[in-house]
């Protein structure tokens, strides 16, 4: 029995029903979207990102059901909002996907459930989906839970406010 799964094609019915398991480590280099979204550091392209994708069917009222486990771990690098330093961010993924047969019932079952729906296919792409989970696990704005901005080169010249000659031409109020 075949089961030398790949990321990038991957049977998801024959994953699900052999209750399948992939296990990799994917340079960054691979991602390229995350990549992106991270600060460019020496060597940022070789850093691994670990992760699994399990398979598996679950019965539920007399129905078969096939579901998707991502986990993974890792430590993005991007710049702090607030102090504008380098920092290390750590990324965890652990999400849970239902299996539906096709758009139409996603569609219908999206609105009344509270997982996740993907569509079932002989092609899947895990590793899009891990970069999908990826991108959406990363902060919006990065920043210290303790830091100091750094303070405006303004505020530390002797320079007049840009716009402090203006107020000499306000006329007064009668």
């Amino acid at each position: 029995m075949k089961t030398d799964w790949k990321a990038t094609h991957l049977d998801l019915h024959r994953f699900t029903h052999l209750g399948g398991e992939f296990k990799a480590d994917t340079p960054l280099s691979q991602l390229p979207r995350v990549l992106e979204a991270c600060l460019s550091v020496p060597d940022i392209g070789q850093r691994l990102c670990p992760w699994v994708l399990r398979g598996e069917l679950r019965s539920v009222a007399g129905l078969s059901q096939a579901w998707l486990h991502l986990r993974a771990e890792w430590t993005a690098v991007q710049t702090c909002q607030r102090c504008l330093e380098p920092m290390d961010i750590p990324i965890q993924v652990d999400r849970w996907f239902r299996l539906v047969a096709d758009e139409a019932t996603a569609l219908a079952e999206d609105d009344d459930c509270e997982e996740d729906l993907l569509v079932m296919s002989d092609e899947f792409d895990a590793q899009a989906l891990l970069e999908d989970d990826l991108l959406l696990a990363m902060p919006l704005v990065p920043r210290h839970l303790d830091c100091h901005a750094p303070l405006s080169a303004a505020l530390e010249d002797d320079l007049p406010h840009p716009f402090a000659a203006l107020a000499s031409l306000k006329t007064p109020k009668q």
